[in-house]
């Protein structure tokens, strides 16, 4: 038996796969009701005359007019992508470019369309794999570029396309960046906005270096040229800049008028003609207008608060803005005057305002949003620290796809992993640090700000823990609840009425989402269908907390929620947070009825139940090994009817549980299931790279050395005569005969077919920066050693602040036999006499060891952070660790007692270190063994929990200090034996809940990955 899911268990599963799930999947992304155009956000506006302008939004929104704007109509677009750009070269020839975030992955998908009509139809050019775009520029019908996400095909984010944008090629560049807009120089040059405040220079010959790096909390968001040289550009917080020579160097400007409340807008849109410029954004209640270049600037009020996104002008007297809740306002003055020509909304009905957007109670957004069209926005009032490297979570995109409006993430609050759960007061610090020292009063009046402008009936905001576990929760819970008071109080904050033309607002009532085990007085049961969905409501919203996280979550059948406030007097349990609220449907905060489509209700609700169920008895199975047969043997029937795109999902659920509990044959033939199947499927794409790193890596072909694949005989299944294993990739198996049913793990046939089978489906995945070198071990073991190593050349392209640039230089170096390399190396030091674990570090092993401390990563030394240090040794038999760490003032740490260890000892509220070993420096698989104070343990192989070696670990403290001594069998790592000058992939991190990291080489995540690990090398 391997692992536990018995074999006869995994037999029915194959069963099921090999005959069930033959369809292609279906898109992820749901069909968009028809009433959600009317409120789509606008990105972009452009008009070719005064008569006939395009613009065009979310959901594959277009929008055309051929009478000056009196009069829009909706033109279909063919995708429900959202478009963020628009361009004519003449009055017939356009595109438009958008995309969308992938769901259950980091990487984006993007779209370009093209219409020779004048946008009164459009077409999808063919598919390349193109990531998700923002900007788009033509200086003729076949010669353009385009600017916005990096992808692992187009990893620098700026296009080009010579034939029209049928194709489109990477320019080469330094930076590994994301563009927001671009202009065009008359010279030809490119002046690039993008994120972290990047303004950046770029011809055919690829980007420059940026010239400027304005902020790195806050985004470039749009770039306008004026003649040969002028240029103004415009960010988050009130950023404004103006270059008199062509983007060489840049002048911030200041404007008066937004003397306390700069910090707190966010300008998405610039326009310029000659010295006239336009600066418009969040809030949409005012454009800012200079007349002389943007040395002065004057205040124009506008009619509504939606967000602006951009502004065209036609002349220096005629123009357009376009923004949220498909918002279009005209003007023939400059912009002194300004009216509505459409819109879909003027409020937002819902608010919600979390500090972490994997939290937000995406069920309840499918329902009220998505199924009952109240007109919704979700603020998350953190955003990831510079340092770590991570960008903001695509809260934008999962709204939207949950039929939401808006989704926005602070720039000015920036927060540490929720995971360290740091103290309030610790976090107050990190929002001080970009607030002049006064983060909970910029907080404070920031809410107070998004109530005034957009204006709900009911706020939602987080649970506030009254013991104290989430310090985070109760500080935004606080923070909204005074906010909520005084939006509606005209004495609180004045400047918004004064600057940005904000008037105070009373919500109507305040409620908060109750954690998973407690009732509240409100009760969302996310398993009903929804027919205007035509799916449940978990299903719908798992698509988006997948967009929103990058993971596949299985959420509660039941949403609990209670009232903290309300405008009436309320009794008892309520039907919804809306219940006795007039917001009627049609008006200013909600979409009209929609017509609803034929859907077969019965058949949607036997497809989720079954999908609930199949979902459960996969937990069950792998946690109860005798039931585990029976259960997955039910599967074969439950998966009858089951929509292609659901049942990916669990497979791909099956296929995790599967390698969590130990069984990587039964993963690995899921994961072959799914690439083979679905590979058009967004999650077929993470398979290919399971399997790939199945294939290659010598820590999991170790793990799963002593595993024998064998399916107990049973009634024979039929296969299809077109299901053969040339055309699906996946071996057929006859159950007659369990000898068919035997394979090794290492198979260089089925990774070589693998590998072909993914350059025709999937070559996105083989562009991978992170599986390049599981490639070059593939194609060596093949004896295929050149075409290897060009896998790991091509990361050179890179540029050298991307971290896999510099390990790919690192293997060039150490495949030449070199041990000297330009890399973080911990050198261990080979002693004959075995220490004493004891965890006192007397031993000879440590006194001729030299010490490696470690960094800090969350914490910088000048605020405190407690030193750490490590020492690594060897014989013919152990790898041998100690580590010695200065305790920390804000954990209390228990006294040394006997208490008996246990397997996987849960340590992630404990001070810890954690051991990453990656023996083969595929950068891809580790091994990872944690040990805290105590000398409690833990450990896992890329998931996989059952792996469970065999290690020692002794422990010591005193009053300011804690030590650990570890020896690791090498034959618990590996079957081959050591060699002198053998070099393994390595890191060691440390982690001190309540306040922060530390490790080697330095990383400020809370969980290191191989990108980051350095070099352990046996002397």
């Amino acid at each position: 038996m391997n692992g536990l899911i018995p074999n006869a268990g995994r037999f029915l599963t194959c069963a099921l796969l090999w005959t069930s799930l033959t369809m292609l999947a279906s898109s992820v992304q749901a069909e968009v009701p028809g009433t959600w155009y009317l409120d789509a956000q606008l990105n972009d506006v452009t008009f070719v005359d005064d008569r006939h302008g395009i613009a065009v939004g979310d959901h594959g929104a277009i929008w055309q007019t051929d009478d000056g704007g009196r009069e829009w109509r909706q033109i279909p677009s063919g995708t429900d992508a959202h478009l963020a750009s628009v361009y004519f070269t003449d009055a017939q020839h356009g595109w438009a470019v958008g995309g969308h975030q992938q769901p259950y992955s980091t990487q984006t998908r993007g779209v370009v369309l093209a219409t020779s009509d004048g946008g009164m139809t459009w077409k999808t050019m063919p598919e390349q794999s193109l990531p998700k775009l923002t900007g788009v520029r033509f200086e003729d019908t076949r010669h353009g570029w385009a600017v916005g996400h990096g992808s692992h095909m187009f990893p620098t984010g700026l296009f080009e396309t010579t034939d029209g944008g049928r194709s489109w090629r990477s320019l080469p560049g330094t930076q590994n960046t994301r563009f927001q807009k671009f202009a065009v120089l008359t010279g030809g040059e490119l002046l690039l906005a993008g994120v972290k405040g990047n303004l950046s220079l770029a011809d055919r010959g690829g980007i420059r270096k940026p010239t400027i790096l304005v902020d790195p909390l806050r985004d470039m968001q749009d770039i306008v040229v004026a003649g040969a040289k002028d240029a103004t550009a415009v960010g988050e917080g009130g950023l404004i800049l103006n270059s008199t020579n062509a983007g060489t160097s840049w002048e911030v400007i200041a404007p008066g008028q937004l003397q306390q409340t700069d910090r707190q807008v966010d300008f998405y849109a610039v326009e310029r003609l000659g010295k006239h410029v336009w600066i418009a954004g969040d809030p949409g209640s005012f454009v800012l207008h200079s007349a002389d270049g943007g040395q002065s600037f004057q205040t124009q009020k506008l009619p509504t608060t939606a967000t602006i996104r951009a502004i065209f002008f036609r002349s220096e007297t005629t123009g357009w803005a376009v923004g949220s809740l498909g918002t279009i306002l005209h003007t023939q003055d400059s912009g002194q005057t300004w009216k509505v020509q459409r819109q879909g909304g003027q409020r937002l009905a819902l608010l919600g305002i979390f500090h972490d957007a994997s939290i937000i109670p995406y069920e309840l957004v499918s329902y009220h949003a998505g199924s009952q069209g109240y007109l919704t926005g979700m603020e998350v009032i953190n955003r990831p620290m510079p340092q770590t490297g991570k960008p903001r979570l695509p809260l934008d995109d999962a709204l939207l796809h949950s039929g939401a409006n808006v989704g926005h993430t602070a720039w000015q609050f920036p927060a540490y992993d929720a995971k360290l759960k740091l103290t309030g007061d610790q976090m107050a610090k990190t929002w001080d640090a970009a607030n002049d020292g006064q983060g909970l009063a910029a907080a404070e009046s920031y809410l107070v700000q998004r109530i005034r402008q957009w204006k709900p009936t009911v706020v939602l905001t987080d649970y506030a823990d009254p013991t104290g576990k989430d310090p985070l929760a109760y500080m935004v819970n606080q923070l909204v609840l005074r906010a909520v008071e005084k939006a509606g109080d005209a004495d609180s904050f004045p400047q918004h009425q004064s600057e940005l033309g904000l008037a105070p607002w009373t919500v109507a009532r305040v409620c908060s989402v109750v954690p998973e085990g407690q009732n509240g007085s409100i009760t969302l049961n996310a398993t009903q269908i929804s027919p205007q969905l035509a799916m449940s409501l978990s299903e719908h919203a798992g698509v988006s907390r997948g967009i929103a996280t990058g993971q596949l979550i299985e959420t509660p059948s039941t949403l609990e929620m209670k009232v903290l406030r309300s405008s009436g007097l309320i009794e008892g349990r309520l039907s919804d947070i809306f219940t006795g609220l007039s917001v009627p449907a049609g008006k200013g905060a909600r979409r009209p009825p929609q017509q609803m489509s034929l859907v077969d209700l019965a058949q949607l609700q036997r497809a989720a139940q079954k999908r609930r169920n199949m979902f459960e008895m996969i937990n069950h199975a792998v946690q109860d090994e005798q039931r585990g047969a029976l259960l997955l043997g039910q599967m074969l029937k439950l998966s009858e009817d089951l929509p292609p795109a659901r049942s990916v999902e669990v497979l791909s659920h099956l296929a995790e549980k599967a390698n969590e509990s130990g069984n990587l044959s039964l993963a690995a033939d899921m994961h072959h299931q799914i690439v083979s199947t679905y590979p058009s499927h967004v999650l077929a794409e993470r398979s290919a790279a399971w399997l790939l790193a199945y294939y290659a890596s010598s820590e999991m072909q170790f793990l799963n050395r002593s595993s024998v694949e064998f399916a107990t005989p049973t009634a024979p299944t039929e296969t299809p005569e077109e299901e053969t294993d040339e055309q699906s990739g996946v071996a057929t198996v006859s159950f007659d005969d369990p000898n068919n049913y035997r394979r090794p793990t290492k198979s260089p046939e089925r990774a070589a077919k693998l590998i072909a089978q993914l350059n025709q489906t999937m070559p996105q995945v083989l562009a991978d920066p992170s599986l390049a070198f599981l490639l070059e071990r593939l194609h060596s073991e093949q004896g295929h050693s050149r075409q290897g190593e060009s896998y790991i050349r091509r990361l050179l392209n890179l540029g050298q602040e991307n971290p896999w640039c510099r390990r790919a230089q690192w293997e060039l170096v150490l495949g030449r036999g070199n041990s000297r390399v330009d890399a973080p190396v911990v050198a261990a030091n080979y002693e004959e006499s075995k220490p004493v674990l004891d965890g006192r570090l007397n031993d000879r092993i440590w006194q001729t060891g030299k010490p490696v401390d470690f960094q800090a990563g969350t914490l910088s030394p000048e605020s405190g952070a407690p030193p750490a240090a490590m020492i690594v040794g060897f014989d013919e038999d152990y790898l041998y660790l100690a580590i010695r760490c200065m305790k920390s003032k804000n954990f209390r740490y228990e006294a040394p007692g006997q208490r008996a260890r246990e397997r996987d000892a849960d340590l992630q509220t404990s001070d810890r270190v954690h051991i990453y070993l990656d023996l083969d420096r595929d950068y891809a698989t580790s091994y990872c063994l944690s040990v805290d104070y105590r000398g409690r343990t833990a450990d896992s192989l890329v998931g996989n929990l059952a792996w469970n070696p065999n290690w020692y670990v002794a422990a010591d403290q005193d009053a300011t200090t804690w030590t650990i001594e570890a020896a690791i069998p090498f034959k618990e790592l590996s079957g081959q034996m050591l060699q002198p000058g053998d070099t393994w992939g390595m890191a060691v991190q440390r982690v001190m809940v309540s306040e922060g990291t530390e490790a080697w080489p330095s990383s400020a995540l809370y969980e290191m990955g191989p990108s980051e690990f350095g070099l352990l090398q046996f002397q």
